[in-house]
């Protein structure tokens, strides 16, 4: 092998823990690699598009959290995906292997829902409305913290572009890989319309 072992974290909404492996970490978001930083000082990190960035020689190539799906970043759209997927294969070591989920259609049965999760100083409210027609779930989360006698109070919302498992794995195999789809990572097990990939590059 003629370079060093290397491990591609697509952080999305996750941050990724260093086993000896070299790290590096890409998100479109300076906050999220700030995040990163702290907790994996050892890693490399880069503010950039994954639908752009240069994916060097690796042995696996990691993103969890639904990132494919995430319209944060405007380079996202169904072209830029598939090329993704081809770069990554190229990229990955014969026996490498890219481990991602994805939001699917289906995550609202009846337009909207509304949900609220809550802890002794905290309580996150999470309303979500699917557009069938155009394949877009919004996301909004309203959290409130207790900060002395006053609560604070932050607003996100997010647009994710839903795919069904069914169209990523015909892509995944076009470009050269073997896909296995779960709903779990060991007993941690996916949400609602949601779905995990394991794909390997034969070698």
């Amino acid at each position: 092998m003629d370079y060093e072992p290397r491990i591609l974290a697509l952080l999305g909404r996750w941050s990724v823990k260093k086993a000896n492996y070299h790290v590096l970490g890409v998100d479109i978001s300076q906050s999220l690699i700030d995040i990163a930083r702290k907790r994996v000082p050892d890693a490399e990190f880069l503010v950039e598009s994954i639908f752009q960035v240069e994916i060097p020689p690796c042995n696996a190539v990691i993103s969890i959290g639904e990132c494919v799906n995430y319209l944060f970043d405007t380079d996202n759209n169904t072209q830029n995906l598939a090329n993704l997927f081809q770069r990554i294969h190229n990229a990955l070591a014969l026996g490498g292997v890219f481990i991602f989920d994805i939001a699917e259609p289906g995550q609202v049965t009846n337009g909207k829902t509304q949900s609220f999760t809550a802890g002794e100083d905290w309580i996150v409210v999470v309303e979500k409305e699917e557009d069938i027609k155009q394949g877009i779930l919004t996301r909004r989360i309203i959290t409130f913290r207790q900060v002395g006698e006053q609560y604070r109070r932050d607003d996100e919302t997010h647009h994710l572009r839903l795919y069904p498992a069914t169209e990523m794995e015909k892509q995944l195999r076009q470009v050269g890989f073997q896909v296995e789809t779960r709903d779990n990572y060991g007993n941690f097990h996916l949400p609602k319309a949601h779905r995990a990939f394991i794909a390997r590059k034969p070698g």
